[in-house]
């Protein structure tokens, strides 16, 4: 399980991955499409993060993962029904991985494509961090987490493994099952769905949230392995993941530069000279990364808000001050487009 970010007095993530725009919408895209069966519109999931439901049919938009698990909670919240991860799982199929669903139906076996898909669970945007350990004829798929949001986790898992059972099964065929499924949390209320989805024991409380399969499975041959159209293909994976990485690492330096400086109001000027630029060069930095000053100074200004108003002896008053707003009315009507509540509301 991967270590959790560090967070610093205010509560702000210090991970980069936290805030920038990197997460693919092919999963929110289908959450948003089961919701919608469920009777709940889309909008209603997407209000206030700063996309709306038109943006989750566009293959190159992303988001943040702040962006992606609010609107995860808002689901779980609002959907009716249970099993919600299960289900936004069970009606993926490989190409809502994208470019990697291609990648990986084009492997040789299995087992390269568990390799692949692994190699790029970060630029995919996953909200769970797998990893792959043999333990004799057992290939345990093993689901940990980049970030510490206890709320969505069991949506977490359920997807990860209902879509690995989807993604198995479209790449091998439909005899493709697990051993075994277990599960680092208590049973939930629908165990029986779990039974019925994977058709293999599943185990509640365990150590370690684990889906179990024969590791002969590693082996097995892929139906559309094409050698030169894989190589296309990881080359274009390559470049995608060395863009998210200069995305990250510029959109990290700026939030830095922001958050030492927040409670003043900080301008793109004064920030391009904290930076040893003009503000010019930085605006033109940042629009060739698809990031814009005005996005990444409203992300730390809302996660400060967060885990400010995490704090009920705090004053609103405060908690704007501390945020960098010139006025509680300015702070009210900026948190209303964020989230569709005052944050007296939100706090109750």
């Amino acid at each position: 399980m991967t270590q959790a970010p560090a967070t610093n007095p205010t509560g702000t993530v210090e991970d980069p991955r936290y805030e920038a725009a990197v997460f693919p919408v092919f999963l929110l895209q289908t959450l948003a499409q089961v919701a919608a069966a469920r009777g709940v519109e889309p909008q209603a999931l997407c209000r206030g993060l700063g996309f709306g439901p038109e943006d989750l049919d566009d293959p190159t938009f992303r988001v943040s993962y702040r962006q992606a698990s609010l609107m995860i909670r808002r689901a779980l919240q609002l959907v009716p029904g249970d099993a919600l991860g299960l289900a936004v799982g069970n009606r993926n199929v490989l190409g809502t991985l994208g470019l990697l669903g291609h990648a990986v139906s084009l492997c040789p076996t299995l087992g390269e494509a568990f390799d692949i898909g692994l190699r790029y669970q970060v630029t995919a945007g996953g909200i769970t961090q797998t990893s792959l350990r043999l333990s004799g004829t057992e290939l345990w798929v093993e689901a940990g987490f980049r970030f510490p949001d206890v709320e969505i986790q069991v949506f977490a898992v359920e997807e990860l493994f209902a879509s690995l059972l989807v993604y198995g099964r479209s790449l091998v065929g439909p005899h493709f099952s697990p051993l075994r499924v277990e599960l680092a949390y208590p049973a939930p209320a629908w165990v029986a769905q779990y039974q019925a989805l994977f058709g293999a024991p599943v185990i509640f409380g365990a150590e370690q949230n684990r889906c179990v399969i024969e590791a002969r499975w590693l082996m097995h041959a892929l139906p559309n392995h094409n050698p030169l159209a894989l190589k296309q293909a990881l080359a274009l994976l390559e470049a995608e993941n060395a863009q998210v990485r200069q995305k990250m690492d510029l959109a990290a330096t700026v939030e830095r530069a922001i958050e030492k400086t927040l409670t003043k109001g900080p301008s793109l000027e004064s920030i391009a000279g904290e930076l040893n630029m003009s503000g010019r060069t930085l605006r033109r930095r940042l629009g060739d990364q698809g990031l814009s000053f005005e996005t990444l100074l409203n992300n730390v200004r809302r996660t400060r808000v967060m885990g400010l108003l995490a704090n009920p002896g705090l004053p609103i008053e405060r908690v704007a001050e501390q945020s960098g707003y010139a006025d509680v009315r300015s702070f009210r009507r900026a948190f209303k487009r964020w989230t569709g509540v005052s944050p007296s509301e939100f706090r109750q």
